[in-house]
């Protein structure tokens, strides 16, 4: 008797925990369609099996976006509506217990027209992913897939102390082969006695980036890239497709790779390509420093015959320059060309942050200024066209 009651106490105890902690709680439901109806690039539908924000919702790919902030208590509930078939949550990547990692047999799964809840902490910011570990080579090339991101506590920082930047994108990749999304693959009697399922030849024919490729990829809604001249731009890449990428960003990007799978790197590498493997997470920081149209390639290359099988672009347009002016503050950019040759600048009446770029929009100088007058030695720069830009009130140059 005394046993009944100890547990019985401990069970209180752990229910009036759990309530008193805020949660940030998110519902999605599991879907399948019975027929196509999913358009791609070309025109041709073809079925899914997928994550929806709502029951009424059509099923598209990836499944919603996932966003929290780090240290937020989450409660995510699963709603199975996929006629059948079992499904999890598996958080790849995430620091979660076992129980709420969604590997069945190792946790639990979630059976048709039931709903269960995952609950976690968001650790470390960063990028992740989240799919269906049930038979789930079949349910992610189905479309069972998303991303899941850990924002930093404060806006615009990788982490805390980490890189701050002013735009944020994200990149899922991924392929389909329409002969894996036919009735009878998709819809196949669940079978509760086998742990196989035997499936075709995999041949993707179509090669996805958010779920789009070819010309709708222009749309900046989808995957295209548009910033200012210096503007510092977050590109979250994640893998859930069973193909390589390649990715190749155009020099004028200065590309900086900070953190893989969820986890900062010792130190930024510069590179202009990176390979991303299935599964795998990176965040990139681009900047341009001028204007200018151009791309990024993503090749697809087949693991076993390391053959590129395709290769998407995706439109980046850099235009115009970042403004950091305030309403009480004037920003005046000047030209000296060519470079003044008796080697000296005075700078007249300049208080605050001054820059000088070339023409390409690299800064090669800057300075804060407290004083009235500044002479600048500029003997050490190239003849060209130059600009000065400055933070302040009054501004006034005098080349000597």
């Amino acid at each position: 008797m005394m046993r009944n009651i100890l547990l019985l106490t401990g069970t209180f105890f752990i229910l009036i925990s759990a309530n008193s902690q805020q949660l940030t709680n998110t519902f999605i439901f599991s879907k399948m369609d019975i027929a196509p109806q999913h358009t791609l690039w070309d025109g041709n539908q073809t079925m899914l099996m997928g994550f929806t924000p709502l029951m009424s919702s059509p099923i598209d790919i990836p499944g919603p976006t996932l966003r929290y902030t780090e240290g937020d208590s989450v409660q995510l509930q699963l709603r199975n509506m996929s006629q059948g078939a079992s499904h999890t949550i598996h958080l790849h990547g995430l620091d979660v217990n076992q129980w709420n990692d969604g590997v069945p047999h190792l946790s639990w799964e979630v059976g048709h027209n039931e709903t269960k809840s995952y609950f976690f902490k968001a650790p470390h910011p960063g990028t992740y992913l989240y799919h269906c570990h049930f038979t789930s080579s079949l349910h992610v090339q189905a479309g069972m897939y998303g991303l899941l991101i850990v924002d930093a506590q404060n806006p615009n920082e990788t982490w805390d102390g980490g890189y701050s930047f002013h735009k944020d994108f994200a990149w899922m990749t991924s392929e389909l082969d329409t002969v894996w999304h036919t009735d009878s693959i998709i819809n196949y009697p669940h079978d509760t006695t086998t742990m196989v399922r035997l499936l075709p030849d995999y041949n993707p024919q179509y090669f996805l980036v958010n779920g789009r490729s070819e010309h709708e990829l222009v749309d900046t809604n989808t995957a295209a890239i548009v910033a200012k001249a210096n503007e510092t731009i977050l590109l979250r890449i994640a893998n859930i497709g069973y193909y390589g990428n390649k990715f190749h960003f155009p020099m004028h990007l200065n590309a900086r790779i900070i953190s893989s799978d969820g986890r900062p790197l010792p130190s930024m590498v510069f590179s202009d390509t990176l390979d991303v493997l299935p599964g795998e997470r990176y965040q990139v920081l681009l900047q341009g420093t001028s204007e200018f149209i151009d791309s990024i390639s993503v090749k697809y290359f087949n693991l076993n015959t390391q053959n590129i099988e395709n290769t998407q672009m995706v439109p980046v347009t850099i235009s115009g320059f970042i403004s950091s002016v305030n309403e009480n503050e004037t920003s005046v950019n000047s030209y000296i060309f060519p470079n003044p040759t008796n080697k000296h600048l005075s700078l007249v009446n300049v208080r605050g942050e001054m820059k000088i770029s070339d023409s390409f929009g690299k800064i090669i100088f800057e300075k804060t200024i407290t004083a009235n007058q500044e002479n600048l030695d500029v003997s050490h720069l190239s003849s060209g066209i130059y600009f000065i830009k400055t933070i302040n009130k009054n501004f006034k140059f005098l080349k000597l």
